[in-house]
Order: structure tokens, then sequence, then C-alpha cells
């Protein structure tokens, strides 16, 4: 679990700052590191053969994280500091590397291992990656930055719900037992990713 003091820390820090150039990289090098995996996973499984209806609740998660991924490009003002790619990278890797196991041949398309894996790892993406809290009251709720971010979390928490149905029809010649713990490991890791994150948004 996340300390919800790494929210606090976080939100007070924006709140003196402000959603200056750095933070703004920050948040939006996680959240595309986070979103293009999921991304390149649903673009990979939807041509899985005999999905039937499940087909159009990938492509619909695929659109959704493509719209996220481009609007956060748009209306970040990004840091022109090497420093915070490196950092940033360093805090993502392993979701990057989470990520990477997923797609390893023969794939998600042809791999039931790694298609419920890389459901569960959305899933867990979706479920703990969670900025709403970060964001401080006295905020500008024009800013385009933070129009981008309430519409990211907007659309997680719709997609979430496809997501927990995907995780109910896919893989299920897996164990039912070893389908809890897989959901179990990936929120951990992703919770680890993020608490991560948040000390260093937290950083001046």
């Amino acid at each position: 679990m996340i300390d919800p003091a790494r929210y606090d820390h976080a939100r007070d820090r924006i709140a003196v700052a402000g959603f200056t150039p750095a933070i703004q990289t920050k948040i939006a090098l996680l959240l595309c590191a986070a979103k293009n995996g999921n991304l390149m996973f649903h673009a990979a499984l939807q041509w899985a053969p005999k999905l039937g209806v499940v087909q159009q609740f990938l492509l619909s998660q695929s659109a959704r994280e493509l719209e996220a991924v481009a609007v956060l490009n748009v209306a970040t003002t990004w840091a022109r500091d090497p420093a915070l790619m490196l950092e940033g990278s360093r805090i993502a890797a392993p979701l990057a590397l989470a990520w990477s196991q997923v797609m390893l041949p023969p794939g998600p398309m042809l791999n039931p291992q790694a298609a419920y894996r890389g459901i569960s790892l959305g899933h867990a993406q979706l479920a703990r990656i969670r900025l709403l809290a970060v964001i401080p009251d006295e905020a500008d709720a024009l800013d385009p930055f933070v129009v981008a971010l309430r519409r990211i979390e907007q659309e997680s928490a719709r997609m979430l719900q496809t997501q927990i149905r995907l995780l109910k029809t896919i893989g299920t010649e897996i164990a039912i037992d070893e389908r809890e713990a897989r959901v179990q490991q990936d929120q951990e890791l992703v919770d680890r990713v993020f608490d991560a994150f948040l000390l260093w948004l937290a950083a001046p």
C-alpha cells in the first residue's frame, strides 16, 4: 500500500511551486511510460483469434490510452533537463521491464499467461496510478495541464471497469489461485513504482 502522506507531500510541493515544467515533466514521464506499455499490449492482443466481443473492449482500451498519451504530449510544458529524463526512466524501469516480459515471443496473442499478465498489469496501473490527489485545491482549473490530468483520471476510472471485465474473461484456463496471485504481484509492483514517483515528485 502507498502511504497517504506521500500524496500530501507531493500536493504540498505543487501548491508551493505550482505546475512548473519540471513537475509537469515528472508526471508526464511516468504516465507515458505506463500508458505506452498498456497501449502496446492492447494493440497486439486485439488481433488474437476467437476474441468475439472482447475484441471491442481491447480496441476501446487501446484508443483511450492513445488519446491519453496524445493529450499529455500536447498539454505538458516539457523541462529541458536530461537529468529528469534519466531519473524518470529509472523510476519507471520496473514497469518497462514488466511490459517487455509480457511482449516476449510468442507474445500475448499466442501465450495465455502473457495475455493475462498484460491485463493484470494494465489493471494495476489504472487502479494504483492516480494523480487527482496531488492536484492542489487552489490549482487553476483552466490550466491546460490540470485539465489534461483530470480528463485522464476520468478516463482511467472508466477504463478500470472495462479492465476488471477483461480480467474475468481472459485467461480462464489459468487456475484461479494463480490468477489472483498474479493480480496481487502486479499491484505490489505498481505500488513500489508509484511510491518512488511520489517521493520524487515531492522533492525540491
